[in-house]
């Protein structure tokens, strides 16, 4: 009789929710892993984005960046600016920059010198078309921050400026958090 001995009801109930348990930690796994996965692709995305952004910008020499891509005089300075911040992160501030962006809350309108004038189809809408599809609610934004004046103007212009720092910022929606890829390089003139 003792060899047809089952489990009790107690053991029973302790082996089930012992079992739920691993079975709950296993799904949460494979639900972190999805969303990890899907938060490193839309990063890859906005650092391939960003970087096709730099790649278009490199060739250009001071000419063709000032006066043919983005419209700025020679004789232009820059102006204090502050982009909206992402949740959690201090907003990035300037004292003489000039910044063309994608995201209407930046800049209302495209500037006509950037959308259509001496680079077809204009690198406004390039950069439109680029991030079309792979990001929510994305946008691009470049600041171009002119570095060491020759002349000693202050504050420093555009056309006697050294040095061109230009920062491109990648911004995207996920899980309704404002995500961003920071991109820099200097271009020397």
């Amino acid at each position: 009789m003792k060899r047809e001995h089952g489990y009790n009801l107690v053991e029973v109930i302790i082996a089930t929710a012992m079992l739920g348990i691993v079975a709950l930690t296993i799904f949460t796994m494979f639900v972190m892993g999805r969303r990890n996965i899907y938060s490193g692709k839309q990063a890859s995305q906005a650092v391939a984005i960003g970087t096709q952004v730099l790649e278009d910008l490199a060739p250009m020499n001071k000419q063709m960046v000032y006066n043919g891509a983005f419209g700025i005089a020679d004789t232009a300075t820059g102006a204090a600016l502050t982009l909206p911040r992402v949740s959690g992160l201090a907003a990035p501030t300037w004292a003489n920059a000039r910044v063309r962006s994608t995201n209407p809350n930046i800049m209302p309108s495209a500037p006509a010198d950037i959308s259509t004038q001496n680079t077809p189809p204009g690198l406004l809408t390039r950069w439109t078309s680029l991030i079309a599809g792979k990001l929510t609610n994305p946008s691009v934004t470049v600041v171009l921050d002119p570095q060491v004046d020759t002349a000693g103007n202050s504050p420093v212009q555009f056309k006697t400026a050294q040095l061109l720092h230009i920062r491109v910022f990648v911004r995207w929606t996920e899980s309704g958090r404002q995500r961003e890829v920071v991109l820099d390089t200097v271009k020397a003139f």
